[in-house]
């Protein structure tokens, strides 16, 4: 696999120095455009938002939720609550340019931070199982970051915060074919100790050679961050305190591809090798003892695409991919633990407690379809095989005794090993559906199924008596209508979503990895815009939804039909962008997150909060702006997420929520 990749991107790295010949028009359509179940966040509205954290930008999006973390941590909701744990980035892929950033089985769940946002085009969501076209990892949704463009107008972006925070953002081409993107982030934060550095770099080129069109991309990403962890109060003067200064983050990342275009009589082929490398070092500080986990991850593989154009009314693409990757991970307990409980201080102890290395390989095949009708009626399809196989080699003893082999009191240490072995998981999914035009109206039902196999760190990195994951993939089955709405000054959206999702995988009161958990997932989201005049423009995403446990296990808190925790009911955002001159742009954002449940027995809850953010953009010149924000104007004592744990004291935590921030900056194009 790593030949032919080398040997492809060697071949398309002669076009960067080979003539030009005329532009060869192709389309990367992907068969996956239904409008109601999707929405886009423009090259302006990125731009314009300029965010320091993926969660201000998402708030466009209607049943989208990004909880903002210490610095760039971040949780992801799409169409779910948000889920934590070993395995709950496993349920959201991340992808770029339609590439998932990571290989299958070892997501991060911060990886957010591994793309580059404040350089992307635009960037797509979608809502609902996705699995029937980017496979694993998609089964409430997907997110695709479309990268810099090469056309694109030079400019040079600086903005500075209250904090004496800076970040600047930078595009540059010479040519027609080559454009170059930097970003560089700054940030003190606003918690003791919770500063982050911050750069990203992508590269991004595009040639004709003969009958094959290349169009490379290079992406780097480097962020060192201070992590700042949990506090008791959200409202009082501790929310500006870090109880964890010694706690960081070091991650990195590099991925290179290149997608190689033919036209070819009837045919579209498309071929995309691609290679990709990440490293992070980071303290558990949420852990007794906080233990350092060090992971790293190479991967590469072939994507491969052909459409078939031979059948009028038809659109059909058949695809495969292959994958391999190998991936390292290691936690080391530093110190003796000598605070806590006896049983914590006897069970976790110093030095490592995990080395272990897998080798993955994937390979998958999925079949798309769409037919459309002269009257507008579309009917369509995907289906997708995949297999994904897992070889794990442990480095250290087998079981749950200390490295050198002693044993922990009461029982055992509380990190367990498995022997090494080998496990395959085989899963496919499908979609179908159709759409209808009627006049300005756009109707939608669709059938879907998803997937996400059990990550790695799920099934080989167990705690206590156990000894062997037997885990099966989560499968979600979902029903979905929608209605666009669309007319000379307005734009509408309604999708009305059910699923329900089998294999849950969580931990039962032995600290045991399962999946026997089952959960429901329906609601009602509302997004559009409409122009009121000529002055005046709202735009508005609401989320109206229920997700509850459809299992019961008393141990843990469990019961049928509780709300899971941390999914809100009611979230959303309304959008007033007010132009009182040709040159200046001001938007009035109200943000309202409604009351959530923070435990599993439904005993805590979060009250929720409203908060009001400004942003402006002036022109000086056309090609100098200003732009400004006051973020919380209200200055609103608020938690960005609310959790309760009863492993941890106090059992009522939170991360705080921004106090009132100012920012402004300026942006040159050329």
């Amino acid at each position: 696999m790593s030949f032919v990749f080398f040997l492809l991107l060697f071949f398309s790295s002669f076009s960067f120095l080979a003539e030009t010949n005329e532009e060869l028009t192709v389309s990367t359509n992907q068969n996956w455009n239904f409008k109601p179940s999707s929405e886009t966040i423009s090259s302006e509205e990125i731009k314009f938002l300029n965010a320091t954290h993926n969660k201000e930008l998402f708030n466009t999006s209607a049943g989208s939720w990004i909880s903002r973390g210490s610095g760039q941590e971040s949780l992801i909701s799409l169409r779910s609550p948000v889920l934590t744990g070993s395995g709950a980035c496993g349920s959201f892929l991340i992808l770029e340019d339609g590439l998932p950033i990571r290989p299958a089985g070892f997501c991060n769940v911060n990886n957010l931070f591994e793309v580059s946002t404040n350089l992307a085009s635009k960037v797509e969501i979608l809502k609902g199982p996705s699995s029937a076209r980017f496979g694993g990892n998609a089964l409430h949704g997907a997110i695709n970051f479309q990268s810099l463009k090469i056309d694109a107008v030079n400019y040079l972006k600086t903005e500075i915060n209250d904090d004496e925070s800076f970040k600047a953002s930078f595009q540059y081409q010479e040519a027609t074919n080559w454009s170059l993107g930097v970003t560089l982030d700054r940030n003190k934060g606003f918690r003791d100790s919770s500063g982050f550095d911050q750069q990203k770099l992508a590269f991004k080129s595009k040639n004709n050679t003969k009958n094959w069109q290349a169009t490379t991309l290079f992406n780097l990403t480097n962020i060192n961050q201070e992590t700042a962890g949990y506090i008791s109060s959200y409202k009082s003067s501790l929310r500006l305190t870090n109880a964890n200064p010694e706690a960081y983050r070091d991650a990195k990342s590099l991925r290179l591809n290149t997608l190689l275009t033919q036209i070819k009589d009837n045919f579209e082929f498309q071929i995309r090798p691609y290679l990709r490398y990440s490293k992070m070092d980071f303290v558990q500080h949420y852990l007794p003892g906080k233990p350092i986990e060090k992971n790293q991850q190479t991967s590469s593989g072939l994507n491969f695409l052909m459409n078939i154009k031979s059948f009028p009314d038809h659109k059909l693409s058949f695809g495969v991919n292959l994958e391999i990757a190998n991936i390292q991970l290691e936690e080391f307990q530093p110190n003796v633990l000598t605070t806590g409980s006896t049983f914590n201080q006897a069970v976790r102890p110093q030095g490592l407690h995990y080395d272990f290395e897998v080798n993955t390989n994937l390979l998958a095949m999925f079949l798309s379809h769409e037919f459309i009708t002269e009257d507008d009626f579309k009917l369509f399809s995907n289906f997708r095989a995949e297999r994904l196989n897992y070889s794990y080699d442990n480095h250290m003893l087998d079981g749950r005794t200390r490295a050198d082999g002693s044993e922990c009191g009461f029982g055992g240490c509380y990190y367990s090993r498995p022997e090494d072995t080998d496990i395959s998981f085989s899963d496919n999914s499908l979609r179908f559906g159709f759409s209808k035009k009627v006049k300005s109206n756009e109707f939608f039902l669709q059938f879907s199924k998803g997937f996400r196999p059990p990550q790695i760190n799920e099934l080989f990195r167990l705690q206590k008596a156990q000894t062997l994951a037997d885990l099966n993939s989560e499968k979600i089955g979902s029903v979905e209508f929608g209605l666009l709405s669309t007319g000379d000054n307005f734009l509408n959206k309604f999708v009305l979503f059910s699923s329900k999702k089998n294999n849950y995988i969580y931990k039962d009161n032995e600290s045991s990895t399962i999946a026997d958990g089952k959960s429901s997932h329906q609601g009602i989201e509302i997004s559009g815009s409409v122009d009121v005049s000529p002055m005046l423009m709202i735009k508005y995403a609401w989320s109206f939804a229920e997700h509850l446990y459809d299992y019961s296990l008393s141990s843990i808190g469990v019961s049928k039909g509780n709300y899971i925790d941390t999914a809100p009911r009611i979230y959303g955002s309304i959008f007033i962008n007010i132009f009182p001159i040709d040159k200046l742009t001001i938007q009035i954002e109200e943000e309202y997150m409604g009351k959530y449940f923070t435990d599993t027995s439904n005993q805590y809850s979060y009250p929720g909060h409203y908060l009001t953010n400004i942003r402006g953009l002036y022109s000086i010149t056309s090609n100098l702006d200003f732009n400004f924000s006051l973020i919380n104007v209200f200055n609103k004592r608020y938690a960005e997420r609310a959790d309760y744990s009863q492993f941890s004291n106090p059992n009522e935590r939170y991360f705080p929520g921004l106090p009132i921030q100012w920012r402004f900056g300026f942006s040159y194009s050329f």
